[in-house]
């Protein structure tokens, strides 16, 4: 169900069930030449969309479209927030939503740069309002990657613009690809990479880092399938989690908020 689609007397109903929440979190973003910069919100869109199918009474909130991209700030397009104001947006949203009921928030994340928001904000609304946060990023997609992913990683962890997610737009946004403006690029990484902030427009002119030039949407296809089988087992789990603490006591009654 889409949340703001509802009617006040179908959201009442809804959230009286005690469903899973799940929150697209994406950002806007300088992708280069051959992507859009909604980019990571087309993406996190299009996985909450299709873990709704697998997820039962599931209720998918809209989109939040900004996020923390401080390293390329230096491009043109991209609008960031700060890690203070994401991770308060975070956990006005949760406490929100956990004073009407719901016990499971899902952040369906598209951003890498969301990351140390979502953490916060999932510790303070688990430690203060009782909320059960899950942080998922295309969990369970690293053999998948492994598996159908054939260029040179640029990096270990960071993907950007690269095979790997013109493959995810291929298939999930595909007339918002232009693969005729598609081209490789492999910056120099200074040896301090890892260990200091680094805006990435100091080592390149486009913030492209691999190749999308052998991207496919069979490729993201298979990362995707894979992404939202996670989702779904680890929302599973989730809920099982909840309901053995009621059964066992532990679970607080009433507005936990």
């Amino acid at each position: 169900m889409l949340f703001d689609r509802l009617t006040s007397e179908e959201a009442a109903a809804a959230l009286a069930a005690g469903p899973v929440a799940l929150l697209p979190l994406g950002a806007v973003e300088n992708h280069g030449d051959h992507l859009p910069l909604g980019t990571d919100n087309d993406l996190a869109w299009g996985v909450a969309r299709a873990a709704e199918t697998r997820i039962d009474g599931a209720l998918v909130l809209p989109a939040m479209p900004y996020g923390q991209a401080w390293s390329t700030a230096g491009f043109a397009g991209t609008l960031s927030l700060s890690v203070e104001t994401l991770t308060g947006v975070l956990v006005d949203l949760g406490v929100s939503l956990r004073r009407q009921g719901v016990e499971v928030l899902a952040i369906v994340n598209g951003h890498m740069g969301n990351l140390d928001a979502m953490k916060l904000a999932a510790r303070r609304l688990h430690d203060e309002h009782d909320l059960t946060v899950l942080t998922l990023t295309y969990p369970g997609t690293s053999a998948v990657q492994a598996e159908v992913l054939e260029a040179e990683r640029w990096h270990g962890t960071y993907f950007h613009a690269d095979e790997m997610e013109t493959s995810l737009m291929l298939h999930l946004a595909p007339d918002q690809v232009r693969m005729e403006r598609a081209r490789p690029n492999y910056p120099e990484r200074p040896p301090t990479f890892d260990v200091t902030p680094t805006p990435w427009d100091r080592i390149s002119d486009t913030p492209v880092i691999g190749d999308p030039c052998v991207a496919t949407g069979a490729k993201g296809a298979a990362i995707v399938d894979a992404a939202v089988d996670a989702i779904a087992a680890l929302v599973a789990h989730a809920r099982l989690d909840r309901e053995a603490r009621r059964a066992g006591g532990t679970e607080p009654s009433g507005d936990a908020a």
